[in-house]
């Protein structure tokens, strides 16, 4: 049975926060879980940033009347952000090269080896925990590729398949871990009936031309390679903004004093989104505490929830501070201006844009166009500091390991 390994929030980001733009982040400059998620974000994302906070205004114009009556701005222009490089390294070209070579890899299927730690092997199970079946324990027969040694499943389960031979028929018998997830399972004794189908005998594909026109939209290897570069240029510019961006507004919104904060927002908020949550759990088939658990990384609920509601008070601050910089700084925003930004953002998010206006209202679609006028007022006026050796390093390798995972997406 595969073993639950703690994620991280991959959407949340938007769904916690009104506004669409890059930079946003928590007061405390702890934006952790929140950053890097804009651009996974989807249409049903979107639809739950509706903020409910926001049917309370008649227009965009009262919208920032109210909140930057609350709103003391303390210093906002001449904000500092540590500059990230952006540089591309030929090791990390190289990596996405390996990346979309291995993901081309055929294999051969040996029948007659015993399996060993280190093989690929393919597998069917059932499982049961006190004679029963149970929900998630039966591959029914479509095969399961492991890694025997890697402890991608629980106990000691992939020991007991090391030393079988393909055709084998064996029983498995593994303790869940007492925080596995889910309460059916936790601490229980379970029995899993194993066939052993074949070991894997991966073949490595071979990077040349042939492979590229075959696989990609490019023609060469050299047109592919140049393709690579271009989108880990791209994609470490995107990165270096979103985090000078999220400097700037934390910077911002610490300096400012806030009143009046709507703890009827923030909750009704909050309560929009874990509902939400709780529907994407029941939509997969999945009990919402092993669904946080999964995606999120708390084996609490509550912990889980007040982080949430955490959040949703850091975005309501924010959405303070960008309405009194625009009341000071005259920023607004027009009809055709709000148009152009959910459309461009459609587009670049591959979401439906009708669906976005369906469920959006105009004060909702003008704030975030808004939003994104005052964040890129706040970047003219910062200024960029260069960023340490060590941050630059340790960046790089960040993005190397991130973006060798999205390698297969270059021909696109």
């Amino acid at each position: 049975m595969r073993k639950f390994n703690k994620g991280c929030a991959v959407v949340l980001a938007l769904a916690l926060s009104m506004s669409f733009m890059t930079g946003c982040g928590d007061s405390n400059g702890t934006s952790g879980k929140l950053d890097n998620t804009a651009s996974k974000a989807t249409s049903s994302d979107a639809t739950e940033s509706a903020d409910n906070s926001s049917e309370e205004f008649a227009s965009i114009e009262d919208m920032v009347d109210q909140y930057a009556a609350d709103v003391t701005l303390g210093e906002y222009k001449g904000m500092e952000y540590e500059e990230k490089g952006t540089d591309v390294t030929d090791d990390e070209v190289q990596a996405k090269v390996d990346s979309f070579v291995n993901g081309l890899a055929t294999f051969d299927k040996d029948t007659t080896s015993e399996a060993k730690n280190g093989d690929t092997v393919n597998i069917d199970f059932v499982g049961t925990v006190d004679g029963e079946e149970f929900e998630g324990g039966n591959t029914n027969g479509s095969g399961y590729d492991l890694v025997l040694g890697s402890g991608s499943f629980i106990d000691n389960f992939e020991d007991q398949i090391v030393g079988h031979k393909p055709g084998e028929t064996f029983t498995v018998n593994v303790t869940f871990p007492e925080n596995y997830g889910k309460d059916e399972l936790n601490g229980k004794a379970a029995k899993f009936e194993t066939t052993l189908n074949y070991i894997k005998i991966d073949k490595p594909a071979t990077y040349n031309d042939e492979l590229v026109a075959n696989n990609t939209s490019y023609k060469t290897t050299a047109e592919y390679e140049a393709s690579v570069r271009e989108q880990l240029k791209q994609s470490k510019e995107d990165s270096a903004l979103a985090s000078a961006q999220n400097e700037v507004m934390v910077a911002v919104i610490n300096n400012s004093t806030i009143e009046n904060i709507s703890a009827d927002d923030v909750q009704a908020n909050a309560d929009k989104i874990i509902t939400s949550i709780k529907t994407q759990a029941e939509t997969n088939g999945i009990e919402y505490d092993t669904y946080i658990y999964y995606y999120y990384g708390y084996d609490d609920s509550a912990a889980f929830e007040q982080y949430v509601q955490q959040v949703c008070e850091e975005s309501q601050k924010e959405r303070m501070v960008v309405c009194a910089i625009a009341k000071k700084e005259n920023i607004s925003v027009t009809d055709d201006e709000a148009d152009k930004y959910i459309a461009d953002y459609a587009t670049k998010n591959s979401v439906d844009e009708s669906t976005l206006r369906q469920n959006l209202t105009d004060v909702e679609i003008k704030y975030n166009a808004l939003a994104e006028k005052v964040m890129n007022f706040l970047m003219d006026n910062a200024k960029a500091t260069a960023a340490s050796t060590t941050e630059t390093t340790e960046t790089s390798e960040s993005t190397d390991s991130t973006e060798a995972a999205d390698a297969e997406q270059a021909e696109e």
